[in-house]
């Protein structure tokens, strides 16, 4: 007599779970690996709890993931911390572990180790995951419904009542300039309109952090400014922002904290402006009464120069040390040209992260 098959249904994280556990249990002998009992350190729940200052809304300590077959981890033992009202670039080449982390932070894994706390609560916990918004890089809409039958259903789902989910959804998306599209179906907007709508939908529980994995891929550079200047507003209001991308103009002009990672480990965690002050430059943007002399004056000298660059005046000049600066002063005192602008320029996070960034993705690496 054959057993019935168990056709009962399980949940999405129920099912992610069974697929991300199985490859790592010996059913012959029934163990498991170590992975699955290594989370959530006390020691590092404790060192969270003495923490005597403004706590960061989002804490990770030796997150390790190892996938099944796979010689070296895809991330490995990496710790950093996200600041409510701070707007956080998580940056990395293709396969170096970003969006294997970030899957672990949202609870989409189950076999990692370390610890992650959101709000001071393990990120497993319903009280965390109330805290935490998340934006995928790939946005995908069940068919028949328009945009305004979606962001209903999907508030609906998360606990609101009917009257306060239809009451959200209008006003979200009034708010987000996609009133004139809520009876059509998300499928059909253009890539930036799709992620407005995964914008509205992550912020359904007013959560503390936004989590975002490429947010601004296949965007137009006019839809990436509005959707950067979205979560600027946000972060105005005190919501976190942690944003993984490969479009670093943008984190350039918005990230004030930065995580890099390189081979599935850090090489940067922190402040933007301590980054930056790790790679000084001899760049200096320059505005005089007259930019034609200036441009001589530095082709004679064998200094080399950009005439040309958004949204600024003037010259940018390489000077390669103080000597060669202090030279140039005296040169504008002696010829009697006014000096309008004279400002040292910090290197770009494309110029920093060129730096950082050696081995890329962790499949690529050596032994």
């Amino acid at each position: 007599m054959t057993k019935k098959k168990n056709n009962k249904k399980t949940f999405p994280d129920r099912a992610i779970e069974q697929k991300e556990s199985m490859p790592v249990v010996n059913r012959a002998t029934t163990k498991v690996s170590a992975l699955l009992t290594r989370k959530y350190d006390v020691n590092s729940i404790q060192e969270y709890a003495n923490i005597k200052t403004q706590k960061p809304i989002l804490y990770v300590r030796n997150l390790s993931k190892k996938y099944f077959g796979k010689k070296q981890a895809a991330v490995n033992n990496i710790s950093f911390d996200v600041y409510p009202g701070e707007f956080h670039a998580f940056i990395g080449a293709n396969g170096a572990g970003k969006t294997t982390t970030i899957k672990c932070l949202i609870g989409a894994y189950a076999n990692w180790s370390g610890t992650v706390l959101v709000g001071g609560q393990k990120n497993n916990k319903e009280s965390a995951k109330r805290k935490l918004g998340y934006i995928p890089e790939n946005a995908r809409f069940p068919d028949r419904f328009s945009a305004l039958k979606y962001l209903e259903w999907m508030t609906m789902l998360s606990g609101l009542s009917r009257k306060q989910a239809k009451e959200f959804s209008i006003n979200k998306l009034k708010s987000l300039k996609m009133w004139s599209l809520r009876k059509k179906s998300p499928n059909s907007f253009s890539s930036g309109q799709k992620k407005k709508i995964l914008l509205a939908q992550a912020l359904i529980h007013n959560p503390d952090i936004i989590i975002m994995d490429e947010p601004v891929a296949n965007l137009d550079p006019k839809a990436r400014m509005e959707f950067f200047d979205l979560l600027a507003s946000l972060r105005k209001k005190g919501k976190a922002i942690f944003v993984s991308s490969h479009v670093l103009a943008e984190l350039d002009r918005y990230a004030d904290s930065a995580t890099i990672l390189d081979g599935g480990n850090i090489v940067y965690s922190g402040d933007k402006k301590t980054l930056m002050g790790m790679f000084p430059t001899h760049n200096y943007r320059i505005k005089t009464s007259n930019d034609k002399m200036l441009e001589t004056y530095l082709r004679k000298q064998g200094i080399k120069f950009m005439t040309k660059e958004e949204e600024e005046e003037g010259i940018t000049a390489i000077f390669n040390d103080e000597e060669v600066v202090k030279k140039f002063q005296r040169f504008l005192s002696k010829v009697g040209l006014v000096l309008h602008t004279f400002i040292k320029k910090e290197p770009s996070l494309d110029q920093v992260y060129a730096k950082l960034v050696i081995k890329g993705s962790v499949d690529t690496q050596k032994g």
